[in-house]
């Protein structure tokens, strides 16, 4: 079963053959694929099961294993300039990386069947299969929320100290969850060197005008804008047989780029993909651990 993008990404795939050497830009090779950019890289990683990045880094990668290990007489210096590495020593560790070898022992015995294996990624993608679960998606209309936010742009480990930081402001400012709705808006995949999320509550006009001269100004909070519009909505949760939040996300969010999508006629809109967190404080009974309930929002044009 193909995807009814796979016409769209082979569009950018052939232009990242041709242009290998050229530093990656996500905009220019969604404008090409005629995709939003938004969802450029989650769409890829769900199809591929790989990053636009390590994409690109392993395409280089069997590109300089051929000169490698067909005998020819080139320095790793010459390489390394030909595929648009800084240097000799940023293309030792992207190859030995992708490859599973350093260029100097592939170059002495390359493993062949390593190398035809790491190509699989480059060869198809990835066929929609059943995943976690399968849902009932709904098609709902969202109105425009302003939110107070900070946004994460680094590893995905150091979330927890962004979400702590926002805990405290909301609790200084006195935005509980009894007084806005939680959301994340997801900027790029958590697999990426750098996460890219905002994380938010909505603020009523009452609330707005109260911290417009103090709160919103202070400690890295800013306000920022949902986008109203048409809203694909996917609700999870955390149950006894899965119980850690984040792995029901990455499920849900997988369903809804390579299954749901192939097999509906909707376009996806330029805004990012949203997780509301909808029992926020919540408090479990003692022993129990606390059901954690996610609606998915996958903007829709």
């Amino acid at each position: 079963m193909g995807h009814k993008l796979d016409q769209s990404f082979e569009k950018a795939l052939a232009y990242i053959d041709t242009h290998i050497a050229v530093p990656l830009d996500i905009d220019s090779l969604a404008s090409i694929a005629e995709l939003p950019a938004s969802h450029f890289q989650n769409l890829f990683y769900s199809l591929y099961r790989l990053s636009i990045e390590d994409y690109v880094e392993l395409l280089k990668s069997l590109q300089a294993a051929h000169q490698l290990g067909f005998g020819e007489q080139i320095s790793l210096e010459a390489i390394a300039i030909n595929l648009g590495y800084n240097n000799e020593a940023d293309f030792v560790g992207s190859f030995t990386h992708s490859i599973g070898q350093t260029p100097q022992s592939f170059r002495q015995a390359p493993d062949w069947n390593n190398f035809f294996t790491k190509q699989q990624p480059l060869k198809t993608f990835q066929s929609p299969q059943d995943g976690m679960f399968s849902a009932d998606v709904e098609i709902v209309s969202m109105d425009a929320l302003t939110l107070a936010s900070v946004t994460h742009n680094g590893p995905e480990k150091t979330v927890p100290k962004t979400i702590e930081r926002f805990i405290q402001w909301r609790k200084k400012y006195s935005v509980g969850p009894s007084v806005g709705r939680t959301f994340n808006l997801v900027h790029s995949l958590p697999q990426a060197q750098l996460y890219h999320m905002d994380i938010g509550v909505s603020l009523d006009e009452e609330t707005r005008l109260r911290l417009a001269s103090t709160g919103l100004i202070q400690e890295g909070v800013e306000t920022k804008v949902i986008a109203e519009g048409r809203y694909a909505k996917l609700a999870v949760k955390t149950d006894e047989q899965h119980p850690h939040i984040n792995t029901v996300l990455h499920a849900g969010v997988d369903y809804l780029y390579r299954i749901w999508l192939n097999e509906h006629p909707y376009s996806l809109r330029n805004s990012p993909l949203m997780f509301e967190r909808l029992n926020i404080g919540g408090v479990a009974e003692p022993g129990v651990e606390l059901q954690q309930s996610v609606d998915i929002f996958l903007p829709l044009q």
